[in-house]
């Protein structure tokens, strides 16, 4: 079943030994991993992220041109395209970083799967071991409790426009309850990566609500939409 992803699982087996060299404890070892595969995919998920914020910016136009020309789906798609050109945004982008991102989440699971049972924490002593999965689904609560947190707080004011309070919390919704039936049964380090990987992403959307955050998604943006 890991075939596929046997040289990814390598990779990531590698780095958490040396992790666990200096930390002496898997389970400190699984986050500083988790930082460390953070950190590598950081400049996708910011590209990712602006990409977010130009498509809430360039909302109200694409609002306006479904209304003038939605009876014109030629004339529609062409002045779509104009929009996107003006403001930066390639539909493409946004799914990079998840497309990404799902063969290492992948290749953790086979990871902890087929190595946790040698691996113990004092950061879980209520498991055995690493593989085992959570018996009181601590972490795969709180990972989804966090994961909803994200999912709630908008990049910017733009965005929470541009995405109704149903919308949003529907969003939140699924950010909520994917981790929770992924890691419900899965290996506890697999939740553990993943709830690491939820206070990172917690902390890198309240700091893009600072005022530099704020520069750093508005990079590249029309003067006037980046106001």
């Amino acid at each position: 079943m890991y075939t596929w992803f046997q040289p990814i699982i390598d990779l990531l087996a590698y780095v958490l030994s040396w992790t666990f060299d200096w930390t002496r404890d898997w389970g400190a070892a699984v986050i500083v991993l988790t930082l460390l595969v953070k950190g590598a995919l950081y400049r996708f998920n910011l590209l990712a992220a602006r990409q977010q914020v130009r498509s809430a910016a360039a909302f109200p136009e694409l609002s306006k041109l479904r209304e003038t020309c939605g009876n014109d789906p030629a004339k529609l798609v062409q002045e779509t395209t104009k929009v996107y050109g003006k403001y930066g945004i390639n539909p493409l982008s946004s799914p990079l970083s998840a497309i990404i991102q799902m063969p290492v989440l992948m290749a953790m699971y086979g990871l902890f799967f087929t190595h946790g049972s040698t691996m113990t924490s004092i950061l879980i002593p209520w498991v055995a071991h690493l593989a085992e999965a959570d018996p009181f689904h601590l972490i795969p609560i709180a990972t989804g409790l966090l994961s909803f947190a994200v999912g709630m707080i908008p990049l910017a004011d733009a965005a929470a426009v541009s995405m109704s309070g149903s919308k949003r919390l529907l969003f939140g919704m699924i950010l909520l309850l994917l981790p929770l039936v992924i890691t419900w049964r899965a290996p506890v380090a697999l939740g553990l990566y993943w709830l690491a990987g939820s206070v990172f992403s917690l902390l890198e959307r309240l700091f893009y609500r600072t005022s530099v955050g704020k520069r750093l998604l508005r990079r590249g943006l029309p003067e006037a939409a980046a106001t």
